[in-house]
């Protein structure tokens, strides 16, 4: 009876630990890192080089894949939105704090960030717990709803605008934020929870000791396309 009930809390505890090669680690005061939590997570689980620097297209595909599984496309289409701001002295390469440069018009860093202040502020780069927790004001349920998302997101890109006396209405930006931590943290869930949510924001890692799990059919852009004009439709 003791070796069962041995057994199972070692396979109970087994289920929920990071995967091998891949825990968790906070960065050091010289690694790298970017605006966008998703990304800084899979740095912080070593799915992309834990030092931030010189990465390439392949290394993004392969660390977005595994970590979240987001189709090969998705990842080409974001690497190129930055590749032409790459200060690693190579145009195949990228260092995480290029995705600092601030769009105004493709996906990318801009103004109304759900969980960074904007450029006109001084640091567009950091996480800032205030205006997270704005975002995160309307996360009262176990999972997010689509009209719940789209209802933060609209309330935190008109507080931004209000503030900000040169703010740019990057909408394709903005609508482009929300559908991506929706996905990425539904994983196999039919739902995304909002457990999950903060704990991706908040520490920049994915939560599988909390039982998270990435999608078994790979996030495509088609997937992200539709639901930002669902987003789009609920705002």
């Amino acid at each position: 009876m003791l070796t069962k009930i041995f057994l199972f809390l070692l396979s109970a505890t087994l289920a929920i630990c990071d995967p091998d090669d891949h825990h968790w680690q906070a960065p050091s005061s010289t690694d790298i890192r970017s605006p966008c939590p998703g990304v800084n997570a899979l740095a912080n689980h070593g799915f992309l080089p834990r030092n931030g620097l010189n990465i390439s297209l392949s290394q993004f595909i392969t660390g977005v894949t595994a970590g979240l599984n987001f189709e090969p496309n998705f990842t080409i289409f974001a690497v190129a939105v930055y590749q032409p701001f790459t200060t690693t002295g190579y145009n195949t390469t990228l260092n995480l704090n290029d995705l600092d440069h601030h769009a105004t018009q493709v996906p990318g860093e801009h103004d109304g960030s759900l969980s960074r202040n904007d450029l006109f502020f001084g640091d567009n780069h950091s996480f800032n717990k205030s205006i997270w927790a704005t975002v995160a004001s309307h996360f009262h349920a176990p999972t997010i709803s689509i009209a719940t998302a789209a209802q933060a997101r609209k309330e935190r890109f008109a507080a931004a605008q209000a503030l900000n006396p040169t703010f740019t209405p990057n909408l394709n930006a903005s609508l482009n934020e929300t559908p991506l931590y929706l996905k990425a943290m539904q994983g196999r869930d039919n739902a995304t929870k909002t457990e999950y949510v903060r704990i991706f924001f908040e520490e920049e890692r994915i939560p599988y000791n909390e039982g998270y799990e990435r999608a078994v059919e790979p996030v495509t852009l088609e997937d992200i396309n539709e639901l930002m004009l669902e987003i789009a439709a609920a705002t």
